[in-house]
Parts: C-alpha cells; sequence; structure tokens
C-alpha cells in the first residue's frame, strides 16, 4: 500500500542516515568530505523544512483543531537554521579550526536529531487521524492527492529531493527497515503524490541515483515503472 505522507517520516530517516555520512567526516578528519556531506544534506532539508512549514504543517494544523501550533512546530526550525548556518560559514571559511567545525556540527547534530523527534512524536498520530476523516477512511488515492496539492508545491527541485532521498536510504536503511524497505516506502509514496509528468522526471534520476539491482526490486514489489 502507497503512503503519500509516509515521505514525510521517511525523510526524517534518509536525514539520519546523511548524518551518518557526516559523522563519518568528521571522525576522519576530513573537513572536505563533511562539508561536500553537509552542503548536500542542507539542500534536503531546507526543502523538507519547505514542505513541512508551508505545506505539511498548516494542513495537519487545520486538521486537528491547531496541535502543531500549540507544540510550536512552527517555531521549531529557527534554532536549527541558525546552527546550520553557523556551521555552513565555518566550513566556508578558510581559517576556521578543525575543533571549532567539530564543535559547531556537534551543536548543529544533537539539535537537528530532537527536533526530528519532537515532530514525530507529535505528527505521526496526527496523520492517521487525518486519513479517518477522508471518505472512504484512509484512501491511498485521496491521500496522495492531498500531499499533491498541499505539500509537494513546496519542493523546489523534486527529481533532485527524490534522487537525494532514495540514495541515503538505499545506503543507510531507515532505523526499522532495510535498505529495500526504506527505500521502497519513501519512493512508492511519492509515486502516488505525482502527476504523470512529474514522475517522468523523477523516475529516472531515482534510478540513477540507486544500485540497479534493488531498483530491479522495488520495480517487482511495487509498479513504481507506470505513471503517477
Amino acid at each position: 500500500k502507497a503512503l503519500a505522507f509516509a515521505v514525510m517520516r521517511n525523510t526524517h530517516e534518509a536525514i539520519r542516515g546523511a548524518i551518518k555520512d557526516c559523522d563519518a567526516a568528521v571522525e576522519a578528519g576530513d573537513v572536505k568530505s563533511l562539508s561536500s556531506h553537509f552542503q548536500e544534506l542542507q539542500k534536503c532539508v531546507e526543502m523538507h523544512a519547505a514542505m513541512e512549514d508551508k505545506g505539511f504543517f498548516p494542513l495537519l494544523d487545520s486538521k486537528s483543531d491547531g496541535a502543531v501550533k500549540k507544540n510550536g512546530l512552527f517555531e521549531i526550525h529557527h534554532e536549527d537554521e541558525k546552527l546550520s548556518g553557523a556551521l555552513t560559514g565555518l566550513l566556508k571559511a578558510e581559517d576556521a579550526s578543525e575543533e571549532a567545525i567539530k564543535e559547531a556540527y556537534a551543536a548543529w547534530k544533537a539539535y537537528h536529531l530532537e527536533h526530528l523527534k519532537k515532530e514525530e512524536s507529535i505528527m505521526m498520530p496526527l496523520v492517521p487521524k487525518m486519513a479517518k476523516q477522508l471518505n472512504p477512511p484512509g484512501d491511498s488515492l485521496q491521500m496522495g492527492i492531498l500531499f499533491h496539492e498541499k505539500v509537494l508545491p513546496y519542493v523546489s527541485d523534486l527529481p533532485w529531493f527524490a534522487a537525494y532521498n532514495c540514495k541515503i536510504l538505499a545506503k543507510h536503511g531507515s532505523t526499522k527497515h532495510d535498505a529495500l524497505t526504506a527505500t521502497r516506502v519513501w519512493i512508492h509514496g511519492l509515486q502516488y503524490a505525482c502527476t504523470a509528468s512529474q514522475w517522468e522526471a523523477v523516475l529516472p534520476a531515482v534510478r540513477k541515483a540507486i544500485p540497479a539491482e534493488l531498483f530491479r526490486k522495488i520495480a517487482e514489489v511495487a509498479n513504481i515503472e507506470a505513471p503517477g
């Protein structure tokens, strides 16, 4: 079963996977590698935050008597932006010490991981409740249309966003699932939110981003080569 809103939750898992790549660069003392990984990760985070702030949070808030606003989620990205900005500045500076970079990265990472947990604790119970309000309740197609109309417009580069998330999930899997399941859930959910023309642009990017055998296995169990 395709779950369009699983894209939001599983992007969190891709972010956690990408942080592992950043961790490896920090542990190796490889600032150049950290800068490269973090730059890509921040591009993903910025798109994901736009989806939340402009689409997903307002939608959930409207379906839950303001639960998102009451729990402070509309302000949760402000501190993250400050911390990521500080780290980005150090990574670009020619005279920044490795110790300063490590401290800035540790501060950003700690805040970001906690903010993911807070979002999940509030949002995850609300999505099934929202789905039950549909007629018929939980209809995958209607959920896909809702995601397409309310959330997807805020992704500035959908093929890149899809390819990046799938690349990371294909490498690391998720907290609870292996690479095959984690990647399948993400891409199959997105398929249900895309028009045929959007999917025509997304699918080749995803195919290029993940191992051919993994793509084949996903295509066997989820008809991702069909139009969006």
